[in-house]
């Protein structure tokens, strides 16, 4: 019994999930931890698909100086009620977020933010570097490919891997929060800039 109530809170402290959603995952999972945490996480996924519909025109602004007022962030973080923006859990995915931003300088939010033509250079620079390097034909299109992603995984805000937690993307620390209080939550936009910088 004790396991049992111990993995129960372990998997509230990671996901935010309720008490019974835990139990529940952990008897669905015959007591597998690590199943019943992916299950949580996936139900969590699903639940804020489902949400982002919806209207989120609450949040806050963040503000974050860094380095002595060397590098300085905004960001705007928005959910779907003043209760939630006014919680503590809200306020501090953000304060996490806007020094991710300080910490990463990401240059987007989301993909669809990155512009094609962006991505165009990326995938001709890589090309040319492969065949320069007499990669055969046949591989380019996955070079490219990996390349690309990595671009992606580095420069756009959601697929950055959190500074805290290696094991969790910024997305994923959105849909937790997000699950926990019902409500969808946005990183709407964001600016980074650093002493000297062109």
């Amino acid at each position: 019994m004790t396991t049992t109530i111990e993995l129960i809170k372990r998997l509230r402290e990671e996901t935010g999930a309720g008490v019974l959603d835990c139990r529940q995952a952990l008897q669905h999972n015959e007591s597998n931890y690590a199943n019943a945490l992916s299950y949580l996480q996936e139900k969590a996924a699903a639940l804020a698909a489902r949400r982002v519909s919806c209207q989120s025109s609450q949040g806050m602004i963040e503000l974050y100086a860094h380095a002595d007022g060397r590098i300085g962030v905004m960001v705007e973080v928005n959910c779907e009620t003043d209760f939630t923006a006014r919680s503590p859990a809200f306020r501090t995915l953000a304060h996490e977020i806007v020094l991710q931003i300080a910490a990463s300088s990401p240059l987007w939010v989301r993909d669809e933010d990155i512009p094609q033509a962006v991505l165009n250079e990326e995938q001709e620079k890589v090309a040319q570097k492969a065949r320069a390097e007499d990669k055969p034909d046949m591989l380019i299109p996955r070079i490219t490919s990996g390349h690309l992603k990595k671009f992606m995984d580095q420069h756009v805000l959601l697929r950055q891997v959190s500074i805290r937690d290696e094991k969790v993307t910024v997305a994923q620390m959105l849909a937790r929060l997000a699950a926990s209080v019902g409500e969808n939550i946005v990183i709407r936009r964001f600016s980074r800039w650093e002493l000297g910088e062109g």
